[in-house]
């Protein structure tokens, strides 16, 4: 049971670390494990070599992950995984996150951001993130030094509905509400969307020509336009559809805006649609909780970015396997189920991805570090040789 979850870990590794100097991928197997059985970014402790230092090991993790660049190998594995599934009406989510680093000013390209748990601006990073089917195919620290939010927005969008082609719907939370953002989405991206508006949000309803805040509407669906730039008067190139819907009792109507055909989707289904947002909600929260992204303690950008493709190389591998072990009928994986299973007994916990990474962290062992001793005698073939010729 354990040898086929570490046998999926690392073929799967292979793709992302496959080109890189042998001391490279030892390196980053040892990170890779290390997540899994320590669930913390900090480098000291995902050490597992017992004839080393713990502090030797961290430096030879940092050293290497300032000399690579996994980000792309991660995002495309991650991409061509969750595109196996993907159909037409398919919901991609997007949204932002944060890492609070009030106390690291030294960090490279560190700026500043709103800390949504504690509602207040800090110190720190903004972290992009999309989610496909639960896989989370993005995870992009933001250089507030290079781009805005929604340069780096637009492209990530782009990029990734070139790699779909344009299959899929997008959702985005209200935070994303910009009538330029919409346009682009629509004429330039090509893509179909739903993203929910802030209530001062002003439009213009088709049937009645009155322009009004959406917060003033009451239930129901509507044909509208936007206003232009300045709100002066009503955008009539393209017409959306407005979605206000009390899906929730003692709680404020949501409020949707889409490019999605009238007459093709309910008030019901767009609603439905949207709120499987909540996926990529879920995928922040188990890579903060489950692997502890706050903690990362790398000054070098470039480090954390590497860090934070391994990161989503984790949560990525152990979302695939608990998909793998509810689909295969193989005898072995099934015996993984059942073990899984009976461990949810013995820790009272909920079959979900977030116990499965629990699970993986009570299976997974750390790396047995094995010191080959070389004979007296002077041998005519190489270390790799003998190891695979074997004792005779």
């Amino acid at each position: 049971m354990s040898k086929y979850i570490q046998d999926c870990i690392r073929n799967n590794s292979r793709s992302i670390i496959g080109g890189l100097t042998k001391p490279q991928q030892k390196s980053l197997n040892e990170i890779i494990r290390g997540l899994f059985n320590t669930g913390t970014p900090i480098l000291r402790h995902l050490a597992q070599d017992k004839n080393k230092s713990a502090k030797k090991q961290a430096e030879k993790y940092s050293y290497h992950l300032g000399n690579i660049g996994i980000k792309n190998n991660v995002d495309a594995f991650a991409l061509n995984k969750a595109k196996k599934s993907i159909e037409q009406t398919t919901i991609i989510a997007y949204d932002l996150t944060d890492i609070s680093k009030e106390n690291s000013r030294k960090m490279e390209k560190i700026s500043t951001v709103f800390d949504g748990s504690k509602r207040k601006p800090t110190e720190g990073f903004t972290i992009h993130g999309v989610g496909i089917n639960n896989i989370l195919v993005k995870l992009e620290i933001h250089d507030s030094q290079r781009k805005t939010l929604n340069q780096t927005r637009l492209k990530i969008i782009n990029e990734i509905s070139k790699r779909l082609d344009n299959q899929g719907i997008w959702v985005f939370d209200r935070g994303n509400d910009d009538k330029q953002f919409f346009k682009d989405l629509r004429q330039n991206l090509k893509v179909d969307f739903i993203a929910r508006l802030k209530e001062n949000r002003l439009v213009v309803v088709e049937e009645t020509g009155v322009i009004i805040q959406v917060k003033d509407l009451q239930e129901g669906k509507y044909k509208i336009f936007l206003m232009n730039k300045s709100n002066a008067r009503a955008d009539l190139k393209e017409k959306y559809t407005l979605v206000i819907s009390d899906h929730l009792k003692n709680k404020a109507p949501i409020r949707l805006l889409s490019n999605l055909d009238f007459e093709q989707y309910s008030i019901k289904e767009l609603v439905t649609m949207y709120l499987q947002r909540w996926g990529i909600e879920n995928g922040f929260k188990r890579i903060k909780t489950k692997f502890e992204l706050e903690k990362i303690r790398l000054l070098s950008y470039e480090k954390c970015v590497n860090l934070i493709a391994l990161i989503q190389l984790a949560v990525v591998l152990s979302t695939i396997t608990f998909l793998t072990i509810q689909q295969e009928t193989n005898f072995l994986i099934t015996g993984v189920l059942l073990t899984y299973k009976r461990f949810l007994k013995t820790k009272h916990l909920t079959f979900n991805n977030d116990s499965f990474i629990s699970f993986l962290r009570d299976a997974l062992r750390p790396l047995i570090h094995r010191k080959w001793h070389p004979t007296n005698q002077i041998s005519l073939f190489s270390r790799r040789q003998l190891e695979k010729l074997g004792s005779f």
